[in-house]
């Protein structure tokens, strides 16, 4: 810290935190395997099968919404809550709408963990299921329902979903019935929003009656094996935001190991610069409640995941969009889709990769340019990537050094200011200009965001305080060994 000390340190630009969805950090929490809070509602709960509920409940989230915020998230996506079929602890086989799932709780209790949310500044949105249902799903009894459905019983993907009932999406009054349904949940519990899980199953135009109705909350859809371009007609249809599958799968390959090209991810992200109404709010995640934990990609490549998390986060935290993180990928979960990889939350374990995430949520929140800042690659080659965030009169260099080995970047100077420094934010770096350049040297699986600020001179007041005391010390010592030579002379 001493040569830190030995130059003024003036704060980064901060700005007031605004209502723009973009400046969320997003947390999915898979209620039954998050915190049990409550054991009156265990009915169902065996905790010796992996596959049956384990007893995690709405109150047990509102009990480690500190923890969440102390991580830096501001929003948190909840797994369905509806009443569902036995055994399906995930939420998704829905059998009626108008109810609640038992085993998480009451609606009271969905109303006191949006009341604490709020009070900690944490948005609070509920997945929704809309697209597909329970083979038990009561609607399916209803014989003035039988055109409801395009299919009464399909196998899922993936399979541990099983077999599920798809409804028709092109049908009106299957729109009103779920739009109404939707509303009526979120008067009830004043939640903030939707998380349409599935909804790439349904066209873009079946979201509009949605958008129109529930218009004062935020709507995210989840997309699936989609590019940019068809992302942009669910954003059109009135969708707030959606997810971003076109950057999941690269950006896993990316940082599941060192020296992988950026290039794939770099060009993606310009395209949604390009071509998405929202792109700030595009919800950029690497696992999922579908997916195999990312954590397996890494340990299949030999790797260990602390770094490789770090690396990954710091990427997703500082480029363009809003990142989302699914339940325990902090603590580096791991597993294959399904059973396996919807462990039990370990709030004791290791918090070094904990900690990161602080560290580097603190810096997204308190520095506007790596939240709506404009987006700059500057170099990239092979796992090395120095990017440009840009806000107002704010100007941040993000150089993430994804390989094996120790970097060294060189940013022509006039890319930049060379009457300026940059200054590390992280670890602490710094680099001026020289030779018509700003130099970055960066060790292996290490990275820095630098602050663009005013050259900072000696800090002449601090060095001499501190020559006081080194020479008031000396002259301590001295006193102390005359004194004690004195007393052997005595002797």
């Amino acid at each position: 810290m001493i040569p830190l000390l030995l130059f003024s340190s003036n704060a980064a630009l901060a700005e007031e935190k605004s209502e723009k969805w973009h400046d969320e950090t997003i947390y999915f929490l898979m209620t039954d395997r998050f915190m049990n809070g409550d054991h009156t509602n265990d009915q169902q709960v065996n905790n010796e099968d992996p596959s049956a509920y384990q007893g995690g409940d709405l109150k047990g989230a509102a009990d480690q919404l500190d923890y969440l915020q102390e991580m830096g998230i501001t929003a948190v996506v909840v797994s369905p809550v509806f009443e569902n079929e036995a055994g399906a602890y995930h939420g998704y086989s829905v059998t009626d709408y108008s109810k609640l799932n038992e085993q998480f709780g009451t609606k009271k209790d969905l109303q006191k963990l949006v009341k604490k949310a709020h009070e900690l500044k944490i948005r609070v949105l509920v997945d929704f299921p809309a697209t597909r249902v329970s083979t038990d799903h009561v609607w399916l009894s209803d014989t003035d329902k039988a055109d409801w459905f395009t299919s009464r019983s399909n196998q899922q993907d993936p399979a541990w979903l099983g077999e599920m009932a798809e409804l028709n999406t092109a049908n009106s009054d299957v729109q009103k019935a779920l739009v109404d349904a939707a509303e009526t949940l979120a008067d009830d519990t004043e939640i903030d929003g939707y998380f349409f899980s599935n909804a790439s199953q349904a066209e873009p135009a079946f979201w509009t009656a949605f958008a129109d109705r529930l218009s004062k909350l935020h709507l995210i859809g989840e997309l699936k094996d989609m590019t940019p371009e068809e992302g942009a007609a669910y954003e059109e249809a009135g969708l707030d935001s959606v997810t971003a599958p076109w950057v999941q799968e690269p950006l896993r390959k990316q940082f599941a190991t060192v020296d992988r090209s950026s290039e794939e991810v770099k060009n993606l992200l310009l395209k949604e610069q390009e071509v998405l109404n929202n792109p700030l709010s595009t919800i950029h995640v690497t696992d999922s409640v579908l997916t195999d934990r990312f954590t397996l990609d890494m340990a299949n490549e030999n790797m260990f995941p602390g770094a490789r998390w770090k690396m990954a986060l710091t990427y997703m935290y500082t480029t363009p969009g809003t990142p989302a993180i699914f339940y325990a990928s902090e603590i580096a979960q791991n597993g294959e889709s399904g059973v396996d990889s919807h462990g039990l939350m370990n709030f004791r374990t290791d918090q070094e990769l904990v900690d990161y995430i602080k560290q580097i949520a603190v810096l997204r929140s308190d520095l506007p340019a790596l939240r709506r800042g404009t987006y700059e690659p500057l170099y990239e080659k092979d796992g090395m990537s120095v990017f440009k965030r840009q806000y107002k009169d704010e100007t941040l260099i993000v150089a993430i050094n994804n390989t094996g080995e120790t970097k060294k970047v060189t940013i022509p100077a006039e890319e930049l200011d060379p009457d300026k420094e940059l200054r590390g934010l992280l670890a602490g770096d710094m680099s001026r200009a020289a030779d018509g350049g700003f130099t970055l040297i960066l060790d292996r699986e290490e990275a820095e965001i630098y602050a663009l600020a005013e050259k900072t001179g000696i800090n002449f007041a601090f060095i001499g305080a501190m020559a006081v005391v080194y020479v008031t010390f000396m002259i301590f010592l001295y006193i102390v060994w005359k004194r004690g030579k004195r007393a052997v002379n005595k002797e």
